[in-house]
């Protein structure tokens, strides 16, 4: 059984505050005019072509007011059995609570979710982690080129400059699937994307292959405790390991 994995992306509006100097000034309580807000955000489940999206109209980004966007969002997260996203740890997640917490809306829940740019970090020396860096290198693209002035237009209400940025947003999702399609079969410990429906003791787990004859021996793997028998994915090419000691049976089989 195939999980719902959704990716998604948001983009949100700069503060804004009264500074003394141009460069490396402080910003006090007192000097911070408006917090940041969600202009827009766009997903994608996997394995659709539809992207979904919601913009601020207008007024609301007059009025400062991205309830019915993060209402929307938090209802399609709730929906999903893992969430990806680039930086969605330490941003996207953190924001879309932060805006919930604020507008005293229901908590959105636990959340299983999968950060690129974590990855990224962990598994491959890249020389940088952006999404816009991955994409390049595995060439599936570059992010859309803009200035900050669509920001700032889009913070000002400017229906143009919104619409912009949600066909920006919306390409950002297009690029981050393809970048963890990418990543997926060489990373270490990613979670379970899929969950066998029958007692198959060969499955992968992550493009959901069954069947020992649909894996291939790679050798084994030692530690101090035990011997592992190592099979790679004919499909994806993603690792996973058998013990080796005693018969198999369900459960043994698992990735690396």
């Amino acid at each position: 059984m195939k999980l719902r994995i959704l990716y998604f992306d948001i983009e949100t509006a700069p503060l804004l505050a009264h500074v003394w100097h141009v460069f490396g000034d402080y910003v006090g309580i007192d000097q911070l005019v408006n917090d940041s807000f969600v202009l827009c955000w766009a997903a994608k489940w996997d394995g659709q072509k539809k992207i979904i999206s919601d913009r601020l109209t207008p007024q609301e980004a007059l009025d400062q007011d991205d309830s019915r966007i993060i209402a929307s969002l938090a209802d399609l997260i709730r929906q999903a059995d893992v969430v990806v996203a680039h930086n969605g740890d330490s941003f996207d997640l953190p924001v879309l609570r932060k805006r919930l917490l604020l507008m005293g809306e229901e908590p959105l829940g636990p959340v299983q979710s999968i950060d690129t740019y974590q990855l990224s970090k962990r598994n491959f020396k890249m020389e940088m982690n952006k999404l816009d860096f991955l994409a390049d290198r595995l060439g599936v693209g570059r992010k859309i080129k803009t200035e900050f002035s669509l920001w700032r237009e889009a913070y000002q209400g400017d229906e143009k400059a919104l619409r912009e940025m949600e066909r920006y947003n919306k390409y950002d999702v297009v690029l981050l699937e393809e970048v963890f399609n990418r990543m997926r079969p060489h990373v270490n410990g990613l979670i379970r994307l899929h969950e066998a429906e029958t007692e198959w003791d060969f499955l992968c787990t992550n493009c959901g292959t069954e069947g020992i004859e649909n894996f291939m021996r790679r050798g084994t793997v030692r530690t101090k405790a035990s011997t592992f028998q190592q099979w790679m994915c004919k499909e994806c090419h993603k690792y996973y390991r058998e013990r080796t000691s005693i018969k198999r049976h369900k459960g043994r089989f698992v990735p690396l």
